[in-house]
C-alpha cells in the first residue's frame, strides 16, 4: 500500500476542493446542442474550463504516482 507525505496529503485536499467547485462551473458542461464557432466568446470560456479540469485531474495523478514510487 502507497502513502502520501503530509504535503501530498494537503495537496490532494486542495486540488479535490479545487475539483468540486469547477463541478459547479456551468462552463465545465456545454448545453445539449452546443456547436462550437458560434460563439467564440463562449467556445473561450469553455476551453478554459476544460483546461482547468485536465490540470487539476493530471497534478492528482501526478501525486498518486509520486506516492506510489515511494513505497
Amino acid at each position: 500500500m502507497w502513502k502520501m507525505t503530509l504535503k501530498q496529503r494537503r495537496r490532494q485536499s486542495e486540488l479535490m476542493a479545487e475539483l468540486e467547485r469547477m463541478k459547479r462551473n456551468p462552463y465545465t458542461r456545454p448545453p445539449k446542442g452546443y456547436v462550437v464557432g458560434e460563439k467564440p466568446e463562449e467556445d473561450d470560456k469553455y476551453t478554459k474550463a476544460f483546461a482547468a479540469v485536465n490540470e487539476i485531474i493530471e497534478e492528482l495523478n501526478n501525486l498518486e504516482l509520486d506516492a506510489r514510487a515511494r513505497d
